[in-house]
């Protein structure tokens, strides 16, 4: 791309064009107009815009593929192109093949000749001017014969007629090739001229003054004082703030006044089951029984033996007399001889089972008391009917071993289904910490166990606990409503400056969930551009930035450098509000008439504005 070509955008308005002309590299600079351009809307802006190129020492070309905006640059005595490469081939051709041009018109080759470069100032600006209102001077010059071209460096192939010698052949309108005709409001493809010599007088004098009026414009436009306001609004940080948040499963809605968010406590059944082999014996045992005699030796009295008496084995196994017997006494026959005497009577084991089930002749022991030299005892027959049979019988130990057995089976289960998430909803954070298990329900009722002969039990246990899971993005909101509370009607957080860490939460001793919250930010000064104006206009420069000091950092610019106020022209008071990267509160630059109604929206630098310009910045 050639160096200096300047691409315009459609919103792009006059005062924007006029420091892209002054900042572009080099002295050629192409200006390329787009289609709907604001800049296209006035034959006036070209003209202003040939004004700053000329007094920025710039040569200005006009490229644009709207017919129309072509013409109103060129009847502004621009050269104008069609397209860039256009533009840069005529560039590229030797200066003779450009043909003749005007000065005036700001073509390239003509503008690097000597003659032009010895002109004065004054003297430019005087032959652009007239350039730029030659339909009006010129009358009927439109038909000279030396005409310069136009439209991309291309010479105009319009026959050549006759012109009256007293008409200017230097002074030429531009054509524009795309319609064939001059911005004159002649037709020159019409063979009738113009009005005699006669008014030839009027047609001057009307130039003289278009030139005078043209001329006026142009110098208040550029000796008028400027002035340039840049604020960058103060910055102040906020917090870090500190917030402590419960979380209660009874509120239902978040309370910013007490820092309170809902919770949810999760409803979380479980049961434990359990089959039990029964440990327990039911003991069922019956005593042995049969009959004894007692023997009486004693030849000189009876004895009686009472029921209940205990009679025994010689290896402890006892018995009980069933009933009382009275043994009579021995029968003594003189001599020496005693026939002893005998009774029996039945006994029963004392012990039951099958220990009592004793052989005959087993049981010999007297009852305690009685003297075995008088009396014995013994069984003539084996005992009987001792009988020890077992079965299987439910007792109390082990239905509480299987309660309790159970009761850890139903904690485990507790256990895993928090672990699992409980079926928290999505979004929420569970904390086991406020699990609570309820009290369990048997089934059966252990008691109706108890007794039962069997081999094995079902039992069951069943309980409800609870748990409670929070979502933890309210508490983000309360943080950010903290925030925002800290920041008046005169300031606004900074897009991106919000910085807000919430903790993992935890529970409290007792037994509410809780949040650490940390919040800060950056709250910058509201600053509003047409305030500004009204605020500084009139003022030094150093009341300026003292009336600007509570807004932030302000720089003020007065132009020319003889200058000692803010002007009160707002289309001359340039105010910009520049918030930084990272936010743009504030109305941004101000905004000026547009281009069609006043052309002049803000100051126009020129070299010695930019070199002895007042300028200085507000104390931070």
């Amino acid at each position: 791309m050639a160096e200096g070509i300047v691409y315009l955008d459609v919103d792009d308005e006059i005062t924007s064009a006029a420091q892209r002309i002054r900042s572009a590299p080099g002295t050629k600079v192409a200006l390329v107009v787009p289609y709907g351009s604001r800049i296209a809307t006035s034959r006036m802006n070209f003209r202003l815009l040939s004004r700053e190129a000329l007094v920025s020492n710039r040569r200005l070309s006009i490229v644009s593929g709207d017919a129309a905006a072509r013409s109103l640059a060129a009847s502004a005595g621009l050269p104008v192109f069609g397209t860039v490469p256009e533009y840069e081939a005529a560039l590229a051709r030797p200066a003779e093949d450009h043909g003749p041009t005007s000065p005036a018109a700001g073509d390239t080759s003509a503008a690097d000749g000597p003659a032009t470069s010895a002109l004065p100032a004054a003297a430019v600006i005087a032959s652009e001017t007239i350039a730029a209102v030659g339909p009006l001077a010129a009358g009927s010059a439109t038909d000279a014969t030396d005409a310069p071209p136009a439209v991309g460096g291309r010479k105009s192939q319009r026959p050549k007629r006759p012109v009256p010698a007293e008409t200017p052949t230097t002074l030429w309108a531009p054509i524009d090739t795309a319609s064939g005709a001059a911005d004159t409001g002649i037709d020159v493809e019409s063979d009738e001229r113009p009005a005699g010599r006669s008014r030839m007088p009027l047609f001057a004098a009307l130039g003289i003054a278009g030139l005078a009026v043209v001329v006026l414009a142009v110098g208040g436009y550029l000796f008028l004082p400027t002035a340039s306001i840049a604020v960058t609004p103060r910055r102040d940080a906020i917090g870090p703030i500190q917030l402590t948040v419960l979380a209660d499963p009874t509120a239902t809605a978040v309370d910013p006044t007490n820092n309170i968010v809902p919770a949810v406590r999760l409803d979380v059944p479980v049961q434990a089951t359990r089959t039990f082999t029964t440990v327990g014996m039911k003991v069922k045992e019956t005593p042995a029984s049969g009959s004894v005699t007692f023997t009486n030796y004693d030849p000189t009295s009876s004895n009686t033996i009472p029921s209940g008496s205990i009679v025994s084995t010689e290896g402890g196994i006892r018995f009980r007399t069933l009933a009382t017997l009275v043994v009579p006494r021995a029968a003594f026959t003189p001599p020496s001889t005693t026939v002893p005497s005998e009774a029996s009577v039945q006994v029963q084991a004392v012990e039951p089972g099958t220990a009592g089930n004793v052989p005959a002749n087993a049981i010999r022991v007297v009852p305690p008391g009685e003297s075995p030299l008088f009396l014995a005892v013994a069984n003539p027959n084996p005992t009987t009917g001792g009988t020890h049979t077992e079965t299987p019988q439910i007792k109390q130990a082990e239905v509480d071993k299987a309660l309790a057995d159970l009761q850890r089976d139903l904690d485990a289960a507790f256990r895993q289904a928090i672990a699992a998430g409980a079926g928290a909803p999505p979004e929420t954070t569970l904390f086991p910490a406020t699990a609570v298990l309820g009290s369990a329900t048997p089934a059966p009722d252990p008691k109706t166990l108890v007794g039962q002969a069997v081999d094995t039990f079902d039992l069951t246990l069943s309980a409800s606990g609870t748990v409670i899971a929070v979502d933890p993005r309210p508490v983000r909101t309360l943080a950010e409503q903290a925030l925002a509370a800290q920041v008046d009607s005169k300031h606004r957080l900074v897009d991106g400056s919000v910085s807000i860490d919430v903790g993992e939460g935890g529970v409290g001793e007792d037994g509410q969930v809780e949040f650490q919250a940390t919040a800060r930010a950056t709250a910058v000064t509201i600053v509003d551009a047409n305030a500004i104006r009204t605020l500084v206009k009139g003022k030094t420069a150093a009341d300026a930035r003292t009336a600007l000091a509570p807004f932030g950092t302000a720089t003020v610019t007065l132009w020319p450098d003889w200058v000692t106020t803010v002007t009160g022209l707002d289309a001359r008071l340039t105010v910009t509000v520049d918030a930084g990267p990272t936010g743009t509160p504030g109305n941004g630059p101000s905004a000026g008439p547009s281009p069609s109604a006043r052309p002049t929206t803000g100051p126009v630098s020129s070299p010695s504005a930019k070199a002895s310009g007042r300028s200085g910045s507000a104390a931070p």
